[in-house]
């Protein structure tokens, strides 16, 4: 059963009309209005908090189709993952071009996306101010217990929707409670150690779980924001004691089964830190409850209930999950790196002619993250290359798997009427991403048997989930019958363990091999290339692999000055005239 952080509000808060119906409209609220002062209460502050809960998938910030600022905005980042070596835009060529400049590195500030993200960030951070502010005046008559675990969420969630636009921009205004006139604010610095003050205040005030409401944040929560936090600034020393305290509370552990984390009936499980609840057929128009941040970016095929094919994955990242012949990621230190040629795919082969999958060893999360050809894809049958795919010459043979719901629980899952509203919750932060944030701490402190054993145990956990289904048919022609043996492993999949990291170079490729097979397209990897320092090693090298792949990435071209972040949006720089600074790689000036 769902809990009440589903309630979506449009608005935090709704001002008193007037309305001439004798004199007893002085003393009378018209209906269907809320007052302020109505909000000045316990009850009014958490329906306040629950309208910035509601923010997370992107899509409460407008009323009716969420659009492009759902999209923008989304918890999963997909349309800024586009920029990684990891996910292109996908769909066909001309549709949702705003992402494709994105995907191209030629976003300008006058993109609507980036204006649409800034504005949904900010409407999260207005919502938490708006909460605070109702607190301050509603404390006399709420208990202090209350008061802590009210302000501790307001502050936490404020500190996340200012992190998540920090790193999108390279100085962004930081906006508190006490701000009468937050449109005079500049962006002339960054606001890290404001936000870290925000989390730090969450960790001390929140308790361990809400019963019966997961997804409300928690002190453990805010840990893990906090200590991403440090990551994204190299401070390595700062994330340690909040990743250890996760570590050893013994509150978290690894499901058995990696799919578990991207499945309806397996939602908040142990390995969830803070997961971002959703709910369909629940009498939302639309399923709007049900992640419209996530409406497009499921297959576009004639027999799944989807749309549109947007976010699709890399040839690269595919590339990525080849092992060698002890199981492990080939990482270029000794041997031929992943990515030396691409992997056997379908690239331009109907469906109707012949293709052998790759027969090369394979990390089994491969095909639990990717749909390719023939390979099941979930429970709805076998991926059958180019027919299935909307358009191969603009977003690859490639289709995503963690975001789509199974047949097998299609009816509590997916919306009825509108199959692209499902209720399969982001699983924000979870367990793996603290074990692999502490490796990589490891390594950087030279502590490498840490850092072995931590990337260990998330490999081990990877080996125990194959896709089963060995599929014999190497054409896919119309009427074709199926051969099939679902008691054989669909692919050669081969997955070891680290004997041990040789020294830190090595061990730092391995660290961020393992965090980028573990979470891929889960819209983290620009913003760990920027933070690892290299984008400027990556993306040109992808890009000049893509433009062999891909005609739509002719021009492409990857400036690490101006592309390491997006511009501050045109729009806001026009409305805040002379208090906002563009980024110096744009122009800078106000």
């Amino acid at each position: 059963m769902r809990n009440v952080l589903l309630l979506i509000l449009f608005s935090t808060i709704v001002f008193l009309t007037m309305n001439s119906c004798g004199e007893d409209f002085l003393y009378k609220e018209p209906q269907g209005v809320v007052s302020t002062e109505s909000l000045n209460t316990l009850e009014g502050v958490n329906l306040l908090l629950i309208g910035t809960y509601s923010l997370l998938d992107g899509g409460g910030a407008i009323a009716g189709w969420p659009g492009g600022h759902a999209y923008a905005s989304s918890i999963r980042n997909w349309v800024w993952d586009t920029a990684s070596d990891d996910a292109y835009k996908g769909t066909a060529s001309g549709d949702f071009e705003t992402a494709g400049e994105v995907e191209r590195y030629i976003a300008q500030p006058t993109n609507e996306l980036i204006a649409q993200k800034w504005y949904t960030m900010y409407d999260g951070v207005s919502r938490s101010n708006d909460a605070l502010r109702a607190l301050a005046i509603a404390s006399n008559n709420i208990s202090a217990t209350d008061i802590q675990l009210l302000e501790g969420q307001a502050r936490f969630l404020r500190g996340f929707f200012h992190f998540r636009v920090q790193r999108m921009h390279f100085q962004v205004p930081y906006i508190s409670e006490d701000i009468v006139s937050p449109e005079l604010v500049a962006n002339d610095r960054p606001i890290w150690d404001d936000i870290e003050a925000d989390l730090q205040f969450a960790i001390d005030n929140l308790p361990d779980a809400f019963a019966g409401e997961p997804g409300r944040a928690t002190k453990w929560a805010a840990m893990a924001v906090k200590a991403y936090v440090h990551l994204h600034q190299q401070e390595y020393a700062a994330a340690k004691p909040l990743l250890d305290n996760i570590i050893n509370s013994g509150r978290y552990d690894l499901v058995d089964n990696y799919t578990d984390n991207y499945k309806a009936s397996t939602e908040n499980n142990i390995e969830s830190l803070w997961e971002i609840q959703t709910a369909v057929n629940d009498g939302t128009n639309r399923g709007y409850n049900g992640n419209p941040d996530s409406w497009v970016t499921n297959p576009l095929n004639p027999t799944l209930p989807t749309c549109c094919a947007m976010y699709q994955p890399s040839q690269d990242l595919v590339n990525a999950f080849r092992t060698d012949a002890n199981g492990l990621p080939l990482l270029g230190i000794g041997g031929p790196k992943y990515n030396y040629n691409n992997m056997a795919n379908d690239m331009s082969i109907p469906s109707d002619l012949p293709f052998i999958p790759e027969t090369g060893n394979l990390d089994p999360r491969l095909d639990h993250t990717v749909g390719r050809r023939g390979i099941p894809y979930l429970d709805w049958g076998v991926h059958y290359g180019a027919s299935y795919i909307r358009s191969q010459a603009n977003g690859g043979p490639y289709y995503t798997k963690k975001q789509m719901f199974s047949k097998a629980e299609r009816s509590f899952s997916s919306h009825k009427s509108f199959a692209r509203a499902t209720s399969i919750n982001n699983r924000t932060y979870r367990f793996s991403h603290i074990l692999l944030w502490r490796a990589e701490v490891a390594v950087e402190e030279g502590d490498l048997t840490t850092a072995v054993q931590l990337v260990n145990r998330v490999r081990r956990r990877a080996s125990n989930q194959l896709v089963m289904g060995k599929v014999n048919n190497t054409t896919f022609e119309s009427g074709y019958v199926l051969d099939i043996d679902d008691t054989q492993p669909a692919a050669n999949y081969l997955i070891g363990e680290y004997t041990s990291f040789p020294d830190q170079t090595y061990a730092r490729e391995a660290v961020r091999m393992e965090l980028r097979l573990e979470t891929a397209l889960e819209g983290n990897r620009f913003f760990d290339l920027r933070r690892w320092g290299i984008l400027d090693q990556v993306i040109p090298a992808y890009i000049k692999n893509e433009q062999m792949f891909r005609s739509v990435m002719t021009g492409a071209n990857f400036d690490l000055d101006r592309n390491d972040h997006w511009p501050i949006p045109q729009t806001q720089v026009d409305i805040q005239r002379g208090v906002l600074i563009q980024d110096p790689a744009y122009g800078g000036g106000s």
